[in-house]
């Protein structure tokens, strides 16, 4: 499996023009990305939202983007966001009711959900910042197949970053797995594989 690839300086200046202009706080820990692909289980779990406890069952009937990450992540998580926001603001209001994406903090000792909430605002407002204790995070990873390794930094003024596979993966209205695509994917895939799940009749 094809493990951790770096994105470039770049995209740190240019970055705020890309969403809506805004400009957040600094990010400085290095990411580490992982596009290969895999079978991975998935399964219901349930992490803490700044609203309180929120379970990929509370969403059935939904398409879910979930996307694992942390705050401080300087290229890799923004550039997935920004790609998912891109995404969501091709939808109409009615489809947008019927979709979520779960940016499911690994560095639950710095991403409180407060954080989380204040990270993720700056994409859109379907995009729901999650963690919990760590090894519920870390079990949730592992039920989607995301690898994940704090390392020691010295050159890091955070002291540590996180390195972590960083697919994109889109939940069914069911719950299950439906695909995955890699962090860097252009959005047009994403949209249409949304655009079709969407278009499954309930039952």
């Amino acid at each position: 499996m094809k493990l951790f690839s770096r994105c470039g300086l770049s995209f740190l200046i240019a970055f705020p023009i890309l969403v809506n202009s805004q400009i957040f706080p600094p990010l400085n820990a290095h990411q580490k990305a992982n596009s290969g692909a895999k079978i991975i289980p998935g399964g219901d779990f349930t992490l803490r939202s700044a609203d309180g406890p929120l379970s990929l069952k509370d969403l059935r009937g939904k398409v879910v983007i979930l996307f694992f990450g942390y705050t401080s992540c300087a290229d890799v998580c923004p550039i997935s966001l920004a790609t998912i926001a891109n995404v969501f603001s091709k939808l109409t209001h009615v489809e947008l009711k019927r979709i979520r994406s779960l940016f499911i903090s690994l560095d639950p000792e710095r991403d409180t959900p407060e954080r989380l909430r204040k990270f993720t605002g700056y994409f859109h407002p379907n995009i729901v910042g999650v963690t919990g204790i760590p090894e519920v995070v870390a079990d949730v990873a592992q039920k989607y197949g995301v690898e994940m390794e704090k390392n020691e930094s010295n050159n890091s003024s955070l002291g540590y970053t996180i390195s972590h596979t960083t697919n994109i993966i889109v939940v069914g209205t069911d719950g299950e797995i439906s695909k995955t695509f890699p962090h860097d994917i252009d959005g047009r895939p994403l949209l249409h594989q949304i655009k079709s799940l969407l278009k499954i009749k309930q039952s």
